[in-house]
């Protein structure tokens, strides 16, 4: 039964979510895969992402599918790590008005990812 709800949800959240179709679904991902450094797969962000803004999306008080509202209220597949769910939130915060992109900018030897949705600037640490 949780499959069959996954299956549905997930068409219905995304027709949601990814008004543009395919096109914003990459770009969420690709900013997804930025956020995590690329060590989780696309299913497992997509299901975080669908489940998280799904949440902020979808009022649960309206009418909503048995099945759309037993997949938002299942736990994510994924955990992300404190700095990880962080980085999200600021990149994600509006997603629905805004295009939620990050751009890359250098200042003083740093590294800093701006999220245009907050305004606010994310410090990228850097490994040696």
């Amino acid at each position: 039964m949780f499959l069959l709800a996954e299956k549905s949800a997930a068409k219905e959240l995304e027709k949601l979510l990814f008004p543009k179709g395919e096109k914003d679904k990459v770009s969420i991902l690709s900013m997804l895969n930025k956020i995590t450094k690329g060590k989780y797969s696309d299913d497992l962000l997509l299901d975080y992402f669908l489940k998280i803004k799904g949440l902020q999306v979808v009022n649960m008080y309206d009418p909503v599918s048995f099945l759309t509202r037993k997949y938002l209220m299942s736990p994510t597949k994924l955990k992300l790590n404190y700095f990880e769910q962080v980085r999200f939130y600021e990149s994600f915060l509006n997603y629905p008005q805004s295009s939620g992109q990050l751009i890359q900018s250098e200042t003083n030897e740093s590294k800093y990812i701006t999220s245009e949705a907050s305004g606010g600037f994310l410090k990228k640490r850097q490994l040696a």
